[in-house]
């Protein structure tokens, strides 16, 4: 028997590649599900129009949904906080000024990811023990069931599409304007290092004979109506219908240990906490780095030993166009990211930064009220030209150059379940003079740009914020204790392999979710040559 632990986008490609080569696949999962009240909510907003949807019921879409200038503090879905329910307490976590998180959900963190799926390039990757060539067509295969949302424009140069039905979303008009002057400005900000184009996400714009393209509804941020962004909870459903595959949910696992060829799984059940226990022939973990590093700490008895988790540092900063947009509160737009600037800058660092660009949404009216407190109310014309020029930039860096946080698996007391301590293993020092200096270059472009970011309101977050994390046991071509081999099999192991982000040597500024994807699909796709 063949079992692939998680049903995240990790979980769900290797799956994909396992039963493509005809074997029979057993996934177990904690599979947290919406509340089915909630769930009601959204299938009677899908059979409506988008005209007919009820203010109440929108309402309750948004509940207790915030943001403030940091960013927002928890991303839910369908005013749910699902996705991240009882994490801390059936996996047994302890954070210390540090923000990483996972998630017990059906389809993992893909219920709330911002749907961002550009590729690794090959300079970002180098200290890999794979290629760029290697992932290829497996970024392929993945974009075969997760819809595509592009434009063929200079990014491809770097970030090739590796698909060729993709359709474009349509960009507001913030968005269209800010593309308009830096297609202007192209040479002079390509002289500079910094190249841009539209955001790539995993997104069905166009309607199909079973499902809606984007409506523009503005909601992306709360979770989409029609399920317009990619979940692997989608291609799960799909799965249940191969009947080579067997899901079986509210199973938490705690350690695999492997004996006379076999691999035997230690888990409990997630509502009763009573013991259950598998075996198999061969196990594929994808339970998201910070699930998947503590089962290999318990599975290796490894206490009071830290590992590294590696971090793509992020950091916020509003920035103002020249010219205004007007009306942009009243726009029917969708509210992901919308550009994409890369800069390539060896003064700055020797990997590549992404910006993600961000126009309006109204959430942008809750961190304000916040800000202005009792007399938001009269600013009303002043706050329409701030929302008319405002952009927020979310920044990424390598892991080179960012903090990582220390983890340590402490033995539990008096019969209580191992902890999972997180801790700030470094605060990098180079971090911040990198931003600094990424800021700095947008301040000296800004001609160009047609745009300033206001460095005053420059925010950095904690260590894990990104949610671009993994690395704990990298992988290499010759892997020892706490590494892992090119098909993800940890040192000590032969039929254990880890496909998800915990086995990445490093983690690059690009975003994160397609390449945990497409190497998860690479190591299912090499079932023969283990």
């Amino acid at each position: 028997m063949i079992y692939v632990i998680g049903s995240g986008p990790a979980g769900i490609s290797c799956a994909c590649a396992l039963l493509q080569q005809g074997l029979p696949v057993t996934m177990l999962d904690a599979g947290i599900e919406l509340e089915p009240e909630r769930r009601q909510l959204v299938t009677e907003l899908q059979h409506g129009s988008l005209d007919s949807w009820k203010p109440e019921s929108l309402q309750v879409l948004k509940h207790n949904m915030t943001s403030n200038v940091k960013g927002i503090p928890e991303k839910l879905v369908y005013g749910s906080d699902f996705p991240f329910r009882d994490t801390d307490r059936l996996l047994a976590f302890e954070k210390h000024n540090v923000a990483p998180f996972t998630s017990l959900a059906r389809g993992g963190l893909s219920n709330v990811w911002g749907s961002n799926v550009l590729p690794y390039t090959a300079n970002d990757i180098e200290d890999w023990p794979i290629s760029t060539s290697d992932l290829a067509p497996h970024y392929e295969a993945v974009l075969s069931f997760v819809n595509l949302s592009a434009v063929q424009d200079d990014l491809a140069d770097r970030f090739p599409l590796y698909s060729n039905t993709y359709h474009p979303l349509r960009p507001s008009n913030q968005a269209a304007a800010l593309l308009d002057d830096l297609n202007k400005n192209k040479s002079a900000l390509n002289a500079s290092g910094i190249f841009f184009g539209s955001s790539r996400l995993a997104v069905r714009a166009q309607p199909n004979q079973h499902q809606s393209g984007c409506v523009y509804c503005g909601l992306c941020m709360y979770g989409c109506p029609y399920e317009l962004i990619y979940n692997s909870a989608f291609t799960l459903k799909k799965l249940l219908r191969n009947e080579r595959f067997t899901y079986l949910d509210n199973i938490i696992v705690h350690r695999i240990t492997e004996s006379n060829g076999d691999v035997n799984i230690n888990a409990t059940s997630r509502d009763k906490d009573e013991d259950i226990f598998f075996k198999g022939t061969r196990v594929y973990l994808a339970c998201g780095v910070l699930a998947t590093t503590k089962i290999l700490l318990e599975s290796m008895g490894a206490f009071n030993t830290p590992v590294k988790l590696l971090d793509s540092q992020y950091f916020l900063v509003p920035m103002l166009q020249y010219k205004k947009t007007r009306n942009v509160d009243k726009e029917s737009l969708h509210t992901l990211s919308q550009v994409y600037l890369e800069v390539l800058d060896i003064f700055i660092s020797h990997r590549s930064i992404l910006l993600e660009v961000y126009t309006y949404n109204d959430l942008y009216h809750v961190v304000l009220r916040n800000m202005f407190g009792p007399i938001y109310p009269l600013l009303k014309f002043p706050i329409n030209e701030l929302l008319s020029r405002l952009t927020i930039i979310l920044g990424y860096l390598h892991s080179d150059v960012s903090p990582y946080i220390s983890v340590t698996l402490i033995p539990g007391q008096n019969s209580r379940r191992n902890i999972l301590r997180l801790e700030s293993g470094n605060q990098n020092r180079i971090t911040k003079n990198v931003i600094k200096r990424v800021i700095r270059k947008l301040v000296k472009n800004r001609s160009y740009l047609r745009a300033v970011p206001v460095s005053s309101l420059l925010q950095i977050t904690e260590p894990g914020k990104s949610a671009h994390c993994g690395g704990t046991f990298p992988m290499r071509h010759q892997p020892s204790y706490f590494e892992t081999d090119v098909l993800g099999r940890p040192y000590g192991f032969e039929h254990v392999h880890v496909v998800d982000a915990t086995v990445f040597p490093s983690i690059p500024a690009t975003t994160i979710t397609l390449t945990v994807m497409a190497n998860a699909h690479r190591i299912g796709s090499a079932f023969r040559e283990h």
